[in-house]
This record gives structure tokens, sequence and C-alpha cells, in this order.
């Protein structure tokens, strides 16, 4: 398989005031946009030979700043789209702290379904198939993922092997690259969230 790259979205007024979006077209904000193109300037020249991103405006805006760096085409796949969260869309997270659901999103990844929405084991099966779909598609990398945060663990767990309530202490920051070199029944771990949000330094 070729090396694939990892990238989550830019930042959003939504990421900052903790209200849920799942599918919703909340654009970038200004700290987003630069994000981005912080990435960007970090790829150009870069062998990247395919960016697929998830359908979601904000992945989507995200991808579109990184091709113009890179020089290739976006692919859309809906295999990458944000976890439904169904009836939590638009709600705050501080508002769920006293939901099971919530609370058994990671501890029992298998069963814990938001209202209307996705668990994590189905959000990993079809994020999976989004990337094996691509790999099969371009055999000769590097291959660009754009995409959420959740997404993006649940693809580092199957990978590493790691258990999906295991992954969830696994910062995923917004437009930090993450790299795996798949080859065979291993997988390398070639960066993990570069660069790091400078707020936590």
């Amino acid at each position: 398989m070729p090396t694939i790259l990892l990238v989550r979205h830019g930042e959003t007024d939504w990421n900052r005031s903790g209200q849920i979006m799942g599918a919703r077209p909340v654009p970038l904000n200004q700290e987003g946009l630069a994000q981005a193109q912080r990435l960007a300037s970090l790829l150009i020249g870069r062998p990247i030979r395919a960016i697929h991103s998830s359908p979601v405006a904000r992945a989507r805006q995200t991808a579109e700043i990184l091709t113009a760096a890179v020089n290739v085409p976006v692919t859309i796949d809906r295999g990458l789209t944000e976890i439904g969260v169904g009836h939590w869309e638009g709600l705050y997270w501080k508002d769920l702290t006293d939901q099971i659901i919530r609370r058994d999103l990671y501890r029992k990844p298998h069963e814990a379904r938001p209202p209307g929405g996705e668990t994590l084991r189905e959000v990993q099966a079809r994020a999976i198939a989004a990337v094996e779909r691509a790999c099969a598609s371009q055999p000769e990398g590097p291959l660009l993922f754009v995409s959420h945060a959740d997404v993006l663990r649940t693809i580092l767990a199957h990978y590493l092997k790691l258990d999906l309530a295991t992954i969830r202490q696994v910062c995923i920051s917004h437009a930090a690259l993450t790299a795996i070199e798949v080859r065979g029944s291993l997988t390398d771990l070639l960066c993990l969230n570069y660069p790091p949000d400078p707020s936590i330094l």
C-alpha cells in the first residue's frame, strides 16, 4: 500500500464554541484557514499522488487549500464523512455530559450510538473501505485523506491494531498531519499530529 497521510480539517467557530456540527456545512474560520495554509506550505513540492476528502464543507474547504499546494485534484468520498451524530447536531457537547451514550461512545464502540447516528465501529468500517478503495486505484503514493478527528482515529486504530477505546487518547489537531506506512500485516507510524497545536506546547 502507498504511504497514507491523514489530515483533520481546519478549525471552525463551532469547534471553539463546542457546538456539535455533524455534517452541517460550517465553514472554516480565519484560524482554520490559516491552519490549512500553514500545512499547505509544508506540502509544496511533496510527491502526493491524490487527495481524498470527506464531503463535509469544512473538510472540502481544507482539501481545496491543500490541492493548490500539491497540484492534484480532490476526490470526494462519503466513506470519510464525519461520524453521524443524528439528533445531537446543533447541540453543545457540554449539554451531553450526563448522556450515557456519550460516555460509552469509546468504552463500547460496537454499541454506543447517538440517537439517529452511527457507532464508531460503523464509522471505522466505511472509513477503512474508503482508504482501501483509494489505495487500490492509486497503488503508488503517498495518498492524502482529509477527514475528521474521530474518523481519522478509527483509521489509525485499524492499521495500528489498537482498540477504539485506546485510540481516543490520541490528539488529532486541526490541519495537522499524521502519516502511516502499511507493509503487509505491519504498519509504521511515521509521524503523528504534525505540526502540533502551538497552544499545547
